[in-house]
């Protein structure tokens, strides 16, 4: 392997100069490490913003500190706490990040995400299809694989990545668990995801994600008073994980608590749904359910925009089967078809 002069001084150009500033960052890079991977409390993201900023305050040429300031803002948004305001914060921070250096690896992978936010999936198709040429083996590339074949409702494909991702590094393993079993549920296959999320269980049993998912799990499986208990613990130990919120309101309208599913879906709740291709699709879900047919539609238009065409589970979801028969279900379901790449060869 011949490396060029330039590389070769990338390869020895330290982050950052000020020990301070790297103090900073590594302590930011614990905390967010523990939201992601253990709590999934809102304390651990907003004191690994601080660490951050503080990082790039000390440095401000500190790249790697601007790179993963603007991942704890997108990381909220995908968590579902945050809302369109913290994309705006991340792609401030992936500027700074991208503007000495445009390669930046971390930046770009999560721009995947805000080109998806602004309705730019073709963007966001081309920029993750870069980067698995550039790095194959990343875990965060597999991820961020796995989660657009989900929403292009290419089950293996995602499935695959996901598994990827755990072979790679098995500390991902509770990621991987909740996101595999996200598509075993699209597929019937209940039993394999509740096995999914028992592995994952195994490593984080309190994790929220693996709870929120085990719920949605056993929702479909009819086990609906069990799910809507097991979301309503979720909500009371983390109440501002308002991205769960939408899924718990579907519990709550399935066993005919009409008032009290309304009532999930505040405005702060709207808020975050507005900003994530999820959390959108389950806002739509209540409405559905609880027969309001233009705000159903209204919010899959918004989770289609956002870059949610799984088409597949979209006609077969059983809670949108009373508005199937909706001329606009059809015309979205074909806005998707026209939306798609050309099929490879």
């Amino acid at each position: 392997l011949e490396l060029s002069q330039d590389e070769k001084k990338d390869l020895v150009r330290p982050a950052t100069a000020n020990a301070e500033a790297y103090d900073e960052y590594l302590r930011g890079r614990d905390r967010m490490g523990r939201f992601i991977y253990h709590t999934l409390a809102r304390e651990d993201v907003d004191a690994a913003i601080e660490h951050f900023k503080r990082a790039a305050e000390l440095d401000p040429n500190f790249v790697l500190a601007h790179s993963a300031l603007g991942g704890c803002y997108a990381n909220l948004v995908r968590k579902g706490f945050g809302d369109v305001e913290d994309y705006h914060h991340a792609e401030e921070a992936f500027d700074k990040a991208l503007a000495p250096d445009a390669k930046n690896f971390e930046a770009r992978m999560h721009m995947v995400f805000i080109h998806l936010s602004r309705g730019e999936k073709r963007q966001a198709r081309e920029l993750l299809s870069n980067l698995r040429r550039e790095m194959p083996n990343d875990v965060g590339v597999h991820f961020v694989s796995g989660i657009l074949r989900r929403l292009d409702g290419d089950y293996e494909r995602a499935l695959r990545s996901f598994d990827r991702m755990v072979k790679l590094n098995p500390a991902e393993r509770v990621v991987v668990s909740y996101n595999r079993a996200r598509i075993f549920m699209y597929q019937r296959r209940f039993t394999d995801a509740l096995l999914e999320l028992d592995q994952g269980a195994a490593m984080e049993p309190d994790h929220p994600l693996i709870k929120t998912f085990r719920g949605r799990v056993l929702y479909y499986r009819g086990e609906v008073e069990e799910a809507a208990r097991l979301l309503e613990e979720v909500l009371d130990k983390n109440p501002r994980l308002d991205g769960v919120r939408p899924i718990y309101a579907i519990c709550l309208s399935a066993l005919g608590r009409h008032a009290e599913a309304q009532a999930q879906l505040t405005e702060q709740v709207k808020d975050v749904a507005a900003a994530d291709h999820d959390i959108a699709y389950w806002t739509a879900s209540v409405y559905a359910l609880e027969n309001e047919r233009d705000l159903a539609f209204e919010w899959l238009e918004r989770a289609i925009s956002l870059g949610n065409e799984n088409k597949l589970w979209f006609e077969s979801d059983p809670n949108w089967e009373k508005l199937r028969d909706d001329p606009r279900f059809d015309e979205l379901m074909r806005k998707i078809e026209r939306s798609r790449p050309p099929q490879r060869g």
